[in-house]
Parts: structure tokens; C-alpha cells; sequence
């Protein structure tokens, strides 16, 4: 991670629309993490099989969607929620 990352910041419009601005370095992971979520899941559907890489792929592509600013519970388990806007 560089070392001068850029807190991700979350953005509410008037007009029903969200703007996100994370650092350059996550929106490339995020982006690769996409591309690998798609092959994983055409392979899924072509062989009816999951790979191990793709197991890791994926649990690469979670944690750097852990940057686009969600809002964890207090347990590990707990589902990512839209934050709150504030002013």
C-alpha cells in the first residue's frame, strides 16, 4: 500500500447518486479483482467445479472491496452496510 493512500471518502448527491474516490492503487486491485470474479465464475458455470486459485481470487477481491467505504457490524460475520450521510 503506498504510503500516501488517500482515506476513501463517500459522497451523496441531491439526485440519487454516489460518489466514491478511493486511491488509484485500490481502483486497479478492485478493477483486477473484477476480472478475476468473472473468469472464476465462467469456470463455475462451464465445468460445474471452483478452483482453489479462484477461492483465493475471490477472497482477494473482498478485502479490497473492504475500500469502497461499507460499513462492517461488530462481528466478522456481520453483512456491510451503506454508511450513513453525513454532513
Amino acid at each position: 500500500m503506498s504510503t500516501n493512500a488517500l482515506k476513501t471518502t463517500v459522497k451523496y448527491t441531491k439526485k440519487d447518486r454516489v460518489i466514491i474516490t478511493i486511491d488509484m492503487e485500490h481502483y486497479e486491485k478492485l478493477c483486477d479483482g473484477y476480472n478475476k470474479l468473472r473468469r472464476a465464475c465462467n469456470m463455475m458455470m462451464e465445468t460445474n467445479d471452483l478452483y482453489l486459485s479462484d477461492m483465493r481470487n475471490l477472497d482477494d477481491l473482498q478485502h479490497e472491496m473492504q475500500f469502497l467505504g461499507f460499513v462492517r457490524g461488530d462481528h466478522y460475520w456481520s453483512d456491510v452496510t451503506i454508511p450513513k450521510e453525513t454532513e
